[in-house]
């Protein structure tokens, strides 16, 4: 990571390490459709509106602030995207309807007699302010430890998924990369399911709103419950 030279650059973009892949594979998967900004390197505590020199150099010091060079690993940049949202909106838009995975309601990884129980729970998430401009927006989900959790889109339902593994496992944007221990999915549902545990673990799911940027950390338990007889 560096700082680049702002009176000498106009852009400068590179690839994320799954548009390499998907570039390097010939799939036809990469195909460039939308684009996103941010401001994560600009602290917004240094507009000065006591300066000498009056309002047109209120933002003097940020405008001078060095940029960042773009970063291949899309889970450590872009975490203040900027949005459009309608004139006289007095709300930011943030994430609701969904529950910390923890205590009693945490999942459980149970072994019995017969073998491993694991539950699940789905996640539906509703983004609100910004008068409902974001109501149906899709999600990211992050999954930091993908051996604590399982992620899939969608929710079971007794008519075409009956059971965890029949939601479909298409929607990956990360988890199939060797030595990657986090899982990423795009979709407005998902289900998550606890791995087979021998004790008990927790860990975070990063859910981001895909058109408005809002944030919710979700902290998720798994329980692990022995009940064997023999």
């Amino acid at each position: 990571m560096g700082f680049i030279n702002n009176t000498a650059y106009i852009l400068n973009a590179v690839l994320t390490k799954k548009g390499r892949e998907y570039l390097a594979k010939s799939s036809g998967n990469f195909n460039i459709t939308k684009f996103a900004l941010a401001d994560d390197e600009i602290d917004y505590t240094l507009w000065d509106t006591a300066h000498p020199k009056g309002t047109d150099y209120y933002g003097a010091v940020l405008e001078s602030t060095p940029m960042l060079e773009p970063c291949v690993d899309p889970e450590v940049v872009m975490k203040y995207k900027l949005i459009d949202l309608p004139i006289g909106t007095k709300a930011l838009p943030y994430i609701e309807n969904i529950t910390q995975i923890i205590g009693d309601n945490k999942l459980k990884s149970i072994i019995n007699d017969d073998g491993w129980v694991l539950t699940d729970a789905a996640l539906n998430p509703t983004t609100v302010g910004a008068d409902s401009a974001f109501t149906n927006e899709d999600y990211s989900y992050l999954v930091l430890n993908n051996n604590v959790i399982d992620i899939r889109v969608g929710a079971i339902n007794p008519t075409t998924a009956p059971t965890f593994n029949d939601l479909p496992e298409t929607g990956a944007v990360y988890g199939e990369e060797t030595g990657r221990t986090s899982k990423k999915v795009l979709g407005r549902v998902v289900t998550i399911r606890a791995r087979q545990m021998t004790s008990n673990r927790e860990t975070s799911i990063v859910v981001t709103g895909q058109m408005s940027g809002a944030i919710y950390v979700l902290r998720v338990q798994v329980g692990y419950d022995d009940q064997r007889t023999t």
